[in-house]
């Protein structure tokens, strides 16, 4: 096992060799805590934006959103993200939001290389099972269903070999849950900042900015308490993580400001760039990232 740096990757590296024994398949049927059914029924309550393809096709188009390759992580990093199931799981759903966006911005070289960068670390977790076709299908815009990426990875987790153990699955789950929540929060966001950055704004741009706020702050609620609930429950075994203390001040910036959305929404487009709670939740959200994605090599 290679050595990392003292960061999320260090941290869940270990909860997992500690939970997995060396990736030896353990029932564990101990600890209520752990059930994989309720898990996941909280787990698809999450309403981030990007759960279905057109629909954030729709949101990116209402606000005339433009498409930014170097909001999305390099495909070629993928092998560096193998060291160990949870980095892996979370560095999986980074690249199956990025798939989305590339697709979304009609950049076909992005999207093909980025598909491969995460059918590459869904074969190393042991959840490759019908993978390309899930995501062929779904470009495609053959699934009529309500079907998120939250679905497709619950699916390929329970149908794996490697994992017989809840809390091996409800762990490898909210990794993989965290780096897509993670990844749709920073390119909406990035997209706010970037259009709040303007010196000058027409109608229609100011517009844009009011409706792409109110997609933001509702992608933070409730998915960052749901997350928060989820890596709460692991506490014995994440004492000092800090993704933990990260989405528990997520958590209260949500709820503030979704408090005053109404008033922020209507607010001049000055106010709303200077508020110093919406500026606190770009940067966690940033530094977040960047512990993800960052090589561990």
């Amino acid at each position: 096992m290679k050595h990392l740096k003292i960061t999320f990757a260090l941290t869940v590296s270990i909860l997992l060799l500690s939970s997995c024994g060396g990736n030896k398949k353990q029932a564990d049927q101990t600890g209520e805590d752990f059930k994989i059914e309720d898990y996941i029924k909280a787990a698809e309550a999450i309403e981030p934006n990007l759960n279905q393809v057109d629909q954030i096709f729709n949101i990116l188009d209402m606000v005339h959103a433009e498409y930014y390759d170097v909001l999305t992580n390099d495909p070629y990093s993928a092998h560096s993200y193998k060291s160990s199931y949870p980095v892996a799981a979370a560095n999986l759903g980074i690249y199956m939001t990025d798939v989305v966006y590339n697709f979304y911005g009609e950049n076909d070289e992005r999207t093909f290389l980025t598909l491969q960068a995460a059918q590459e670390l869904a074969k190393y977790i042991g959840v490759e099972s019908q993978f390309g076709t899930w995501a062929i299908q779904n470009l495609e815009g053959t699934m009529v269903k309500r079907d998120t990426l939250t679905m497709m990875f619950n699916n390929l987790l329970m149908d794996s070999e490697k994992y017989t153990s809840e809390k091996e699955m409800v762990f490898i789950h909210t990794a993989f849950l965290t780096g897509s929540f993670i990844e749709k929060v920073f390119i909406s966001g990035s997209l706010l900042k970037q259009k709040l950055s303007a010196k000058e704004f027409t109608k229609e741009q100011e517009s844009d900015i009011r409706e792409l706020l109110v997609i933001y702050l509702n992608q933070l609620a409730p998915s960052t308490g749901i997350l928060y609930d989820a890596f709460e429950k692991q506490q014995e075994q994440l004492s000092g993580l800090i993704i933990l203390t990260t989405f528990a001040r997520l958590e209260e910036l949500s709820v503030q400001l979704l408090n005053v959305k109404s008033s922020m929404v209507l607010a001049p487009i000055s106010e709303i760039a200077s508020n110093k709670d919406l500026n606190i939740t770009f940067d966690l959200i940033s530094n977040l990232r960047n512990l993800l994605v960052v090589s561990n090599t």
